[in-house]
Formats: structure tokens, sequence, C-alpha cells
């Protein structure tokens, strides 16, 4: 099968994200299977024109967001021309491609997160107001084209908008298997472990405040929060930890590598997530992978990835803090209850990987093939 994969940032973008890497580790799992995959991409500086990474042909143009939307119909004709695609492939982010409307190829469209009014809790802007717009116009943008979404969430968002049901399919996200070089920790250390798949700053100001009420309700318990990530107001996250009266308390890692990560993860007495809206909670699969479980708010993707309280917390987003503080408090005054967490959120987690999640799309691309 010949795949065109149309996405912005590849894997050496230097504004790459988590979800970005998570989306080219499944089609370079797809081209390891004998396929070829061809990675349209917007190019940056120092960049090469054409790069193979992990087996898929990157191909890059356009030296900004907008030079790579403006000319993507003449590049996608120029290419398909050279490797005569069978499938076009779109991840749907938060400037849409409109690939349907630019080539006459089957397309197939995938989606990891929709915000819909969820977006004003993160930011009253002119972009979030953007963002909300064109999702109401997915219907338009895309008509008959097949959605391939990573959680029941994602398709009931999808569903909300008005895709039709047989045009949407469910494909969960991988996870990557941890190195044999780290073991689980004998003993979990005293800290909540925070990271955002997104850089969401709302989400880390709800870690703070949740954090200093515990810290104030159990002073003895002598926990830390560390914060590992980049985040969108470092330039502010010392001044929200020292008015907080945490400025010992609270620990910062920015641009921390995968292999500091994991080994956090290990030692973490758990995962702490706070952001409002995931389409799915590729951190808390990760972290039950190293044997530590996660609390998280019971919306959107974190209820289709979390059991509560079989492999994780769920707590209510809308009731602030004080959900949040509540798990906090129950998993570190029940040992045998955060023993059971960690032993399910490892034997949950680890019945995921990229080859299952590539085989099922490789099985939605072709019967969108055989289907046009």
């Amino acid at each position: 099968m010949n795949i065109l994969l149309l996405h912005r940032k590849d894997p050496h973008h230097p504004d790459v994200v988590e979800s970005d890497r998570y989306l080219f580790r499944i089609f370079s799992k797809i081209a390891s299977l004998g396929h070829d995959v061809v990675m349209l991409s917007s190019s940056f500086r120092g960049a090469e024109a054409r790069e193979n990474i992990d087996g898929v042909q990157v191909v890059r143009s356009g030296s900004t967001s907008f030079l790579y939307r403006l000319g993507l119909k003449k590049r996608i004709r120029q290419l398909n021309g050279e490797f005569h695609f069978d499938v076009v492939c779109e991840n749907l982010d938060q400037r849409p491609l409109l690939a349907a409307k630019k080539t006459d190829l089957p397309t197939v469209v995938l989606v990891h997160q929709l915000w819909s009014t969820a977006i004003f809790r993160e930011s009253l802007s002119l972009k979030a107001l953007y963002i909300w717009l064109w999702e109401l116009c997915i219907p338009s943008f895309y008509g008959n084209s097949q959605f391939v979404a990573i959680s029941p969430s994602v398709i009931s968002e999808l569903l909300n908008l008005g895709i039709a049901q047989k045009n949407v399919s469910l494909v969960y996200c991988g996870a990557d298997a941890i190195p044999e070089s780290f073991t689980d920790a004998a003993k979990k250390e005293r800290f909540f472990l925070w990271k955002s798949s997104e850089n969401h700053s709302a989400g880390l100001i709800f870690a703070l405040d949740a954090f200093e009420t515990f810290s104030r309700r159990h002073p003895e318990q002598n926990f830390l929060l560390r914060i590992i990530g980049n985040v969108r107001k470092e330039n502010r996250l010392p001044h929200e930890i020292r008015r907080r009266g945490l400025g010992d308390r609270v620990l910062v890692e920015l641009n921390s590598s995968y292999e500091r990560r994991i080994d956090l993860m290990h030692r973490a007495y758990c995962l702490l997530q706070t952001d409002r809206q995931e389409g799915w909670c590729y951190l808390a699969i990760e972290a039950g992978k190293c044997g530590t479980t996660t609390i998280a708010p019971e919306d959107s993707g974190y209820k289709d990835c979390i059991r509560d309280g079989v492999t994780g917390l769920l707590y209510p987003f809308d009731k602030g803090v004080g959900g949040c503080v509540k798990q906090m408090e129950h998993l570190t005054e029940d040992e045998k209850l955060r023993e059971n967490l960690q032993a399910n959120a490892k034997r949950y987690a680890d019945g995921f990987h990229w080859g299952r999640t590539a085989n099922e799309l490789l099985a939605v691309l072709q019967k969108t093939i055989e289907n046009r």
C-alpha cells in the first residue's frame, strides 16, 4: 500500500510536541510492515528537502504554516505522480488541511482530540474562537471522508458534530515498550509527577492549586510536586510557585529527555493529570507501563484509558481542586489501594503497543480503498 501522510511537523521539526511523535510512531511501524509511507510536512531552517526517518520518506515543502497550506494541493498532485498513492491520511489539528478538497484520492482523517467549548476554558481569545468555529465546520469540510478516532470520547464528539457513524472507526493509540534497562522502583518516592501532553497552561495552574491545598492540609507528608516538560507560561512559573509558598516543594525540569521522564515515572508516587481536555491520555498508559497509577479528571479521553478505582482515580473537574485533592488524599492514605492500582495499571497498559495500532489503522485504510 502506498500512503501519503499530511502533517505539518515531522519528528525533527523544532516545534514538535508529544502528539506529533505519537503519530509518527504509528506510520513508521506501518512502514516497517512493508508499506510505502510518504509524509508531506513543512520545511524549517537547516532541514533537508527530503529525508528518510525510520522508514518514512519525509518530503518538506513550505517554510511557514501559511506557505505549507498554500502549496499543498500542487504538492499532493506532484507527489502522487511520483509515488502513485492509494490513500491520503490527514492528521487533523488546530489548522485543518482540507485534504478531501485537494485530492480525488480516498481520504482518511485521523482525529486525536476535539475541543468543542472546552477550548474557552483554556483561553478566551480569537484563536480559541477560530478553533471552535472550524470544528463546527468539519462535516462540511470533509464530506464523506473516513475518520479514525483514538478513543470513544473522540467518536462521541465527531458524532455530535454530525459525522455519520458509518464513517467513523476506533483505533486506540499505542505506547512505547519501556526499555529493559529500566525496572520498577522497589519503593515509590513521595512526589507527584505532573506533565502535560500539549503544554496546557491552565492545567498547570490547577495542579499547583491542588498541590498547595494538599500540602497545607498534610505538611507532615513531605510530598513534592515534580513538573517536567515544556510549559507555555514558563516565565511565570517561578512566580506562581513562590506566591503559593511552595518554593522548596515544587521541582521543575524543562526539556527533560525521554529517559529522564521514564525514570521519574518509575519512581513517582503517582502521575497527576490536570488538563481539562484530552482525546486519549497517552501519559497515563506510559505511567502504567512503569508501574505507576494516575489521578486525572473524569472528563474526555481520561475516562477511556483510566478505569476509575481499578487502574487509577478520577475526579470531577467542574468541582474545582477539591475533588483532585480528595483523590490525592485517598491514594496517600491507603497503601493497599495504591499497590492494587499500580499492578492493574501496568497489566492494562501492557496491552497497548504500536504494532496493534498500525494493524488496526491499516485495516481501515484498506477498507477505505476498497469502498472507493
